[in-house]
């Protein structure tokens, strides 16, 4: 999914300024990495990257840190906040392209692919279509079948909706950005605990996995990340010795990462104990690392081109991957048929999508004047 939250990467202030955005094509790059890992756990989950749902806490934490610092960015220049004009952003950003494919689900499934419980898969798109699916997977209420993964989106859009707001209030009220951090760094850590004294209280694994109120601090550690970078908080640039550490940990931290995303199982206890934290936490160390460290190997690779393309298009690849894999398996394709076929026409769809659909709305939002591409 293109973190529905950005397509923007960011810079360092220059000459002790305010915080500005320039793109950074590594953050891309860390958004291809995390679709393609996702595309993978989904494709067939026996595959040796089982771990690959760890994808969606990448996406969560680059969510959160984008989105924050633009926010941020926005009141250190204008002393405000233009909210409506955010949320607007984020309707021309996400609204077109899931329409696209909830318009498509329901023609599909309910005329033409002879798919049983046409009412169903309404439901299950109205579901969708209200950033509700998360909470329906959570409590059992109807859960999405082939949209399934809408869960998360979800979730972002239940982020989109209250942190602005309460950013805004805490800019406003606050005048120490420590306090802040302090504040956003508590939030996380509240999360965190409710999830796992939830676990502990013996809630279901699909209530921690799906729930906001258990899932926030990803996103939260990605908003603290942001406050830190955007308020200056963080170095501009690391050099010496701090510039090699920082490398080596970012480095550390991609291969702790990597082996998660290969043995990592979704349920079992140790994530939710502490493993999902620890995600989050390497993911905003790798983050860091990209934005402040001149030597980062790890910014080198994910500047590779390829993986920047994919990150380009990844909120097209994210809505579609899971319904075109799903109906494959149900009409019994080969594992193989599902992962290679299945895998083309996802990239086929969703670089019709970006190019033809989500771009020209992107350059809807330039000319409507409301903000720069986010």
């Amino acid at each position: 999914m293109s973190s529905p939250a950005t397509q923007t990467g960011l810079q360092a202030p220059v000459g002790g300024g305010l915080f500005r955005l320039g793109f950074s094509p590594e953050l891309n790059g860390l958004r291809g990495v995390a679709t393609l890992a996702v595309l993978a756990f989904h494709a067939d989950d026996k595959t040796h990257l089982q771990g690959g749902f760890i994808g969606v806490d990448l996406f969560f934490v680059l969510s959160g840190f984008l989105i924050t610092a633009l926010l941020i960015q926005e009141f250190d220049s204008t002393e405000s906040i233009r909210l409506k004009a955010f949320y607007l952003r984020r309707a021309l950003r996400l609204g077109p392209a899931l329409l696209l494919l909830l318009s498509a689900y329901c023609v599909a499934f309910v005329f033409l692919l002879g798919f049983p419980g046409a009412g169903s898969h309404l439901v299950d798109a109205l579901i969708t279509l209200f950033y509700s699916a998360n909470w329906a997977r959570a409590w059992n209420l109807h859960p999405p079948s082939y949209l399934s993964h809408a869960w998360s989106l979800s979730i972002e859009e239940q982020f989109y909706a209250l942190w602005p707001l309460l950013l805004l209030t805490m800019l406003r009220k606050i005048r120490s950005r420590r306090m802040i951090v302090l504040l956003a760094s508590g939030m996380a850590c509240s999360a965190w605990g409710l999830r796992v004294y939830l676990k502990l209280a013996g809630a279901t694994n699909d209530r921690l996995y799906n729930g906001f109120d258990t899932r926030a601090d990803a996103v939260l550690v990605g908003c603290v990340l942001g406050i830190l970078v955007a308020s200056n908080l963080a170095p501009r640039s690391v050099q010496g010795r701090v510039s090699y550490a920082l490398s080596a940990a970012s480095g550390l931290a991609a291969v702790l990462l990597g082996a998660m995303s290969i043995w990592a199982v979704w349920n079992a206890p140790v994530m939710f104990y502490w493993l999902y934290f620890a995600i989050e936490l390497l993911t905003a160390l790798i983050i860091l690392d990209c934005f402040t460290n001149p030597r980062s190997v790890v910014k080198k690779v994910l500047s590779w081109k390829a993986l920047v393309w994919i990150g380009t298009i990844s909120y097209g690849l994210y809505l579609w991957h899971y319904p075109v894999y799903q109906v494959m398996k149900h009409h019994g394709y080969s594992r193989s048929e599902v992962v290679w076929l299945g895998t083309l026409i996802t990239f086929s769809i969703a670089t019709l999508s970006y190019y033809l659909l989500e771009q020209p709305f992107l350059k809807l939002k330039k000319k409507l004047a409301i903000g720069s591409r986010t």
